[in-house]
């Protein structure tokens, strides 16, 4: 069981660095080891950007799991298919094609945009709504494809909750929808992509985690890989105020005071004391 001193002030902490923030800001964090939860906003729902490849990666493997997709089939990457924006693929020249499970990892790694609407095609905004509905988050949800301005401008918008995000993440962590979708789906958000949460690591330490960032909004979702205490952290933002690097900058913050504090928990007892790396275990 965590200290509530030391939980209770970590929130305090969050909280008030956030609502430093230009703008509206929530988060929430989970132990995953003890279950223990904080957070502040956390069940308003955000514009979450690129975060929402998140739900699109867990739908495409569910599909795939149903052999709906096929994950090895080749996909030529023609000119009618680019969307603009963030990616690689629009820059890229000659005739190019690529498994769907390729383009999947581009559209986590480097938020590909052509990656991100092709993906949105194969896990189908239906069925990965369903299946979030099947994991109990009614607000997270797909409703339109990447750079789509007009969707936009009537509100039919990518959302979540901090809470929801974390119960995504959770669920992948207890092996939901199914071990195998959230194996695949955690060892894919693993993989290098740069945002608030990975900013605020050390290099050794492991995240599974999709960040975005669209005009005003800022967010990030994922699991913080520690040895003993590992954790769940959703971070969100919107009518942002100021430059975008300086919005990012206060939840680069948040995840650095929220890390020292869970490493202090992950590497001491429960009285208070650190434990010798050589004698902590999983």
């Amino acid at each position: 069981m965590t200290n509530a001193l030391l939980w209770s002030q970590l929130q305090d902490r969050v909280r008030d660095g956030l609502a430093e923030l230009p703008g509206v800001a929530g988060f929430h964090l989970q132990d995953l080891a003890t279950r223990n939860t904080m957070g502040w906003h956390e069940q308003e729902v955000f514009p979450v950007a690129s975060t929402i490849k998140i739900p699109v990666l867990v739908g495409l493997l569910a599909r795939a799991e149903r052999g709906e997709v096929d994950l090895q089939e080749r996909i030529a990457i023609t000119p009618e298919l680019l969307t603009p924006g963030s990616g690689v693929l629009t820059y890229l020249e000659g005739p190019l094609d690529l498994s769907v499970l390729d383009i999947a990892q581009l559209m986590i790694m480097v938020s590909d945009n052509t990656a991100t609407n092709l993906c949105i095609d194969w896990a189908d905004m239906d069925a990965t709504n369903e299946l979030m509905d099947s994991l109990g988050l009614s607000h997270t949800r797909v409703r339109r494809k990447m750079q789509d301005h007009e969707s936009v401008a009537r509100n039919e918008e990518n959302t979540s909750t901090p809470a929801e995000a974390v119960a995504l993440m959770r669920a992948l962590y207890e092996s939901r929808p199914s071990p195998a979708v959230a194996e695949q789906a955690l060892a894919i958000l693993k993989k290098p992509n740069r945002g608030p949460i990975e900013r605020a690591m050390e290099a050794d330490v492991a995240v599974s985690n999709k960040p975005g960032g669209m005009e005003r909004v800022r967010c990030d979702a994922g699991i913080v890989w520690l040895q003993r205490h590992p954790y769940a952290l959703a971070l969100m933002s919107k009518f942002g105020m100021g430059h975008p690097y300086h919005q990012e900058n206060r939840l680069v913050a948040a995840v650095q005071l929220i890390h020292e504090y869970m490493v202090a928990i992950d590497r001491s007892s429960a009285l208070g004391q650190g434990i010798p790396s050589s004698l902590l275990d999983g």
